[in-house]
């Protein structure tokens, strides 16, 4: 994974080699890039997120991948920080510095085992440093779409059972995230102190 990072570097120009070191009384502000998704899986509160990043000294910027991979791969390097729902964009963690920090935001429904082996296992390959934050029933758009009482909600593993494809159609492609900003805060500070070592 170390090879293949240091090509891709090499492949598109990439200049930061490292995450920035914060000390204390540091003016510059550590970038956090924030992947909101277009279809499932996206934020539905962007902004609350970026101003609660904001009002901890993040320089926030907000983007989504497209064709330009060069471009996209740039924005990515310059970040010390990226978080985004469980998901392809997240493959994008190829492109950030060493010691950054990836923040996956895990979907309701028992999808730790697919986040796990999906970036958290690989993020540690690629020396990069992992937190995560499992939203709740409340913060999924889910609880919209079925009844409080409805298997979905209730018990995501019979779902499971139900085979891969019912799974994936319901927790994967019609979920959506309104984080709770109050809640993901630690998060957040936690990656402004790792961001301190």
């Amino acid at each position: 994974m170390k090879d293949f990072r240091k090509f891709l570097r090499s492949w598109y120009s990439l200049k930061k080699i490292t995450a920035a070191k914060i000390r204390d009384g540091d003016k510059r502000k550590p970038r956090l890039l924030i992947i909101p998704r277009k279809r499932s899986r996206s934020f539905t509160n962007v902004g609350e997120i970026a101003q609660l990043a904001e009002s901890l000294s993040y320089q926030v910027i907000v983007a989504e991948p497209g064709p330009d991979v060069s471009g996209f791969a740039k924005i990515i390097n310059s970040c010390d920080v990226l978080m985004g729902v469980h998901g392809a964009g997240l493959t994008n963690i190829v492109f950030l510095p060493e010691n950054a920090i990836l923040i996956q935001v895990v979907p309701f429904g028992k999808v730790e085992w697919a986040s796990r082996i999906s970036f958290e296992d690989p993020a540690k390959d690629m020396n990069i440093r992992y937190l995560d934050c499992k939203i709740k029933v409340e913060e999924s758009t889910l609880i919209q779409q079925y009844p409080a009482d409805h298997e979905v909600l209730r018990d995501p593993s019979a779902i499971g059972k139900q085979g891969w494809v019912a799974f994936r159609s319901i927790y994967l492609d019609k979920q959506n995230v309104t984080l709770d900003v109050e809640r993901f805060r630690p998060t957040l500070v936690k990656a402004l102190q790792l961001l301190h070592q």
